[in-house]
């Protein structure tokens, strides 16, 4: 493995190979499923981020965005969302993700847009980390089952919950007072690893600050047992909606390792009052 190149793509054969990613990264078995090429080819040549990561000649991985509005409280603005990426299972944990994230924020200044706004799954830990403690995005919006349970062999039977992030990229990131966020779990974990349950949560807090604590590999989970990764789901859900739904804002994901193992934390809280995209 070389040094990880990233550019634009720029050809219709290189639009194609982004198939090939997707169906390694999410186990899609029909060749009609995945981004359509000549859309990704057309989006490139008209002021959309259509991204590709490479090692040599091969492509490793993409990020595809286009313009968009953004309208959650009646005051539209231009913005990039942010559809999709893959990276090759093989290229995972060598920082591929990020460097193509830090070159659509890129893309966005050059045409003046602020914002980018994408979608991810709450209760996978190591995406959260990237989006929320690396880029410094937020999340205020909590969607149900948007891709049904049909979308894959890794979400097979679950119900796609989402959440929605929103990266405003001239904004300096919300930051903990003192320099450390407090741990305040409203969540009770049991277990380790593929058997590890959510015992318990506490939905009635008003503290400043909330931390929610999610599984340390919810995809080990959902391999061992199928109705343990749906009781995750249902108690997230219930979580994430009551707390979202009182003003609270998702604003880090704390990710730290110790004897009992790996231990993902989101950390919620409410906005500043002069925080300028209430």
């Amino acid at each position: 493995m070389g040094k990880i190149i990233i550019r634009d793509l720029c050809t219709f054969d290189e639009c194609e190979r982004v198939r090939d990613i997707q169906r390694r990264c999410w186990g899609f078995t029909d060749e009609d499923v995945g981004l359509y090429p000549p859309l990704l080819l057309t989006v490139s040549q008209n002021g959309g981020t259509v991204l590709g990561a490479f090692d040599g000649d091969e492509l490793v991985g993409y990020l595809f965005g286009y313009p968009a509005l953004h309208d959650p409280h009646g005051q539209r603005r231009l913005k990039i969302y942010s559809q999709t990426m893959g990276i090759l299972p093989e290229y995972r944990n060598r920082g591929i993700a990020e460097q193509l994230k830090w070159a659509q924020r890129e893309r966005a200044l050059a045409l003046g847009i602020e914002l980018i706004t994408w979608t991810f799954d709450p209760l996978e830990g190591a995406n959260a980390h990237l989006n929320l403690h690396k880029l410094g995005g937020i999340v205020r919006t909590y969607k149900r089952n948007v891709y049904g349970e049909r979308f894959g062999k890794l979400n097979e039977g679950q119900p796609t919950d989402r959440f929605v992030v929103e990266w405003w990229i001239t904004q300096e990131r919300l930051k903990a007072k003192g320099g450390r966020w407090q741990v305040n779990h409203v969540t009770r974990l049991e277990g380790h690893g593929a058997s590890q349950r959510l015992a318990g949560f506490d939905l009635d807090r008003h503290d400043e600050v909330i931390t929610v604590e999610i599984p340390e590999n919810i995809q080990a989970i959902r391999r061992a047992d199928a109705a343990l990764a749906r009781a995750w789901r249902m108690g997230t859900r219930e979580i994430f909606e009551t707390y979202l739904g009182r003003g609270y804002v998702v604003v880090d994901m704390i990710s730290h390792t110790d004897q009992a193992g790996r231990h993902n934390w989101y950390v919620l809280t409410t906005l500043p009052p002069n925080y300028p995209f209430l």
